[in-house]
């Protein structure tokens, strides 16, 4: 019988509040959580190893800001 009040409180503190509605992630596809690959040789040394490792630089932004944009458009 001492119980009855304990189960009471219990069973009536669960409808105090109005429960949660947690909404899960929207689903992003996997080629967008990979990383772009920008330059990652050697400190270029002629003009010709600067240009092409800017020109890769670039790409790699390029690809990331393309990634961000992507991700945006899924999370609107």
């Amino acid at each position: 019988m001492r119980l009855f009040p304990l189960c009471c409180a219990l069973l009536l503190s669960g409808c105090l509040r109005a429960p949660e509605v947690v909404a899960p992630p929207p689903p992003v596809p996997a080629d967008l959580l990979r990383p772009c690959e920008g330059y990652g040789g050697p400190v270029p040394r002629t003009e010709g190893q600067l240009s092409e490792a800017l020109i890769a630089e670039v790409r790699g932004r390029a690809c990331a800001n393309a990634k961000l944009k992507a991700l945006q458009q899924i999370l609107e």
